[in-house]
């Protein structure tokens, strides 16, 4: 059976069905990775960045599981040339995320009109909404459930690799991931999604790489858009006869026919 790479899977889905569909992929068919993060990449996790919410090895588990969820060049080689999570910095964004009420304003609803990417002045998005008392209440229930879940999920990942994930194998590490513990691997993926790919006023998607390598434009404001922009702005889209696609038609062919 040959190897697929993460990237791969990325391409071919929504983020809704990938973190199902990455549970049932057996460790073994992922591609096994080859460098391993340069030493300065982890000393900045050893004890030289804060964190709002994560304790040190919390952010350092947080941020090898996601590279492995979404991997770049040091995590795996056929990833050369495109970023991933961890050049995203996808930690730094669900930190952000897990302790946003703690700023003023909370840093839940980035403001506007205009980010500074084209031609505006100031960047308007990084001044954020203040909430209202029943929004606050609202977000403070789902960030203590999601804070738990990350505080259980790291034990959990620890307990699956002998104790600590960050000095297991790229192997081991894959596995434990697969065995998804508590839906801990599905949470953590969804998260790393739009970390990768948020506007960087959240805390992720680091020097717009996301954006830049599935070669998004991101927010055109107030220049815009040209109508011949608009008019091919959904370019071709590519129908794969053996794909989830025809999967679809022949669900809805069989239900027809019933």
């Amino acid at each position: 059976m040959s190897a697929i790479s993460r990237r791969q899977v990325l391409q071919r889905g929504s983020s809704a069905s990938l973190a199902g569909l990455a549970m049932l992929l057996p460790p073994e068919l992922l591609r096994r990775p080859g460098e391993r993060a340069p030493a300065a990449a982890r000393r900045r996790v050893a004890g030289e960045e804060h964190w709002l919410v994560f304790t040190r090895h919390e952010a350092a588990v947080v941020r090898e599981a996601t590279a492995r969820l979404i991997p770049g060049p040091y995590d795996d080689p056929a990833e050369r040339g495109h970023p991933g999570a961890r050049e995203a910095d996808v930690v730094r964004f669900i930190d952000t995320m897990l302790g946003c009420l703690d700023h003023s304003p909370q840093k839940v609803f980035a403001g506007g009109p205009f980010s500074n990417r084209a031609g505006w002045p100031v960047d308007d998005m990084a001044q954020f909404i203040g909430l209202t008392s029943s929004q606050a209440y609202g977000w403070r229930i789902r960030l203590a459930a999601w804070r738990q879940a990350y505080r259980a999920g790291v034990v959990a990942l620890d307990d699956l690799t002998g104790g600590d994930f960050t000095r297991a194998t790229d192997t081991e590490r894959d596995r434990a991931l697969a065995e998804n513990p508590n839906g801990f691997t599905t949470l953590l993926f969804g998260h790393a999604v739009d970390g990768m790919y948020s506007v960087p006023e959240y805390g992720g998607n680091r020097g717009l790489v996301g954006w830049k390598d599935i070669s998004f434009p991101g927010d055109v404001q107030p220049r815009g858009y040209t109508a011949s922009e608009v008019s091919r702005s959904d370019g071709p889209d590519p129908y794969d006869p053996e794909g989830p696609g025809k999967a679809l038609v022949d669900l809805i062919r069989l239900s027809n026919e019933r």
